[in-house]
């Protein structure tokens, strides 16, 4: 089985008697996989996502990312890996609303990532086409996410790292990005870890992740949306 991401008990503490963030964690997501990760505020969703994208080093433990132990690894080899095979898709979009749309999806080929696919064929791909020219600023919360998206499929990376990427959309338009995501796994074989607090959004993975105070209180194929709910009410209580 080729994995993707793996953590093998990492612990995460931000001060030395401060707050545990993740006690001794071990996942490992296989390639080609739609993993959502839920659990209520302060479980350590997001600091799961930041220690497996090498956002943020484990205070214990290690992680491998694309195939490399990047638990110490220096910090410009892991910009490069990041940069190179990693994708990202968050919730406030990061885009520069001072460029144009397709200024803002050839960034990562300007910062020194390998290009692997055209603009005009990723913006296709997410329902684009043709506003390559459009400035950012004039797009709908929908469309910059799908900029988002695009920009970070540009350098068909092996993983996406996606944190709340429906959070400030509607249902409708919060669909149309996740369709775009789990297509982008089962045809381009992406792997996908999304953090979400929402059932609906979680009910499009293959793997559903539950956290509970650091730890991971359940990790199993992923129900409906209302039996998301019933799972998560219950590591929530």
């Amino acid at each position: 089985m080729n994995v993707a991401v793996e953590l093998n008990e990492v612990s995460r503490r931000y001060t030395r008697r401060g707050t545990l963030a993740l006690n001794s964690v071990s996942l490992a997501v296989p390639a080609g996989t739609f993993v959502a990760v839920m659990g209520r505020t302060g479980s350590g969703k997001s600091t799961l996502l930041q220690c497996a994208a090498g956002l943020d080093r484990p205070t214990s433990g290690t992680v491998r990312l694309a195939g490399q132990n990047i638990t110490r690894m220096r910090e410009r080899a892991l910009t490069r890996l990041r940069r190179e095979r990693i994708g990202f898709v968050f919730q406030s979009y990061n885009l520069l609303s001072e460029l144009t749309v397709g200024q803002n999806v050839r960034l990562p080929g300007q910062l020194g990532a390998p290009r692997t696919r055209g603009v005009d064929d990723v913006l296709e791909a997410v329902g684009l086409a043709g506003l390559g020219r459009r400035p950012v600023g004039e797009l709908s919360g929908g469309q910059r996410q799908r900029v988002a998206l695009a920009r970070a499929l540009i350098t068909s990376p092996a993983v996406i790292f996606a944190d709340e990427p429906t959070g400030a959309l509607d249902p409708t338009t919060g669909a149309q990005v996740l369709r775009l995501l789990r297509d982008a796994v089962d045809r381009d074989g992406v792997t996908v870890v999304m953090v979400t607090h929402d059932p609906v959004a979680a009910a499009w993975s293959d793997r559903l992740v539950l956290l509970r105070d650091g730890t991971v209180a359940a990790d199993d194929p992923t129900p409906d949306a209302a039996a998301v709910a019933q799972r998560l009410a219950g590591v929530a209580a």
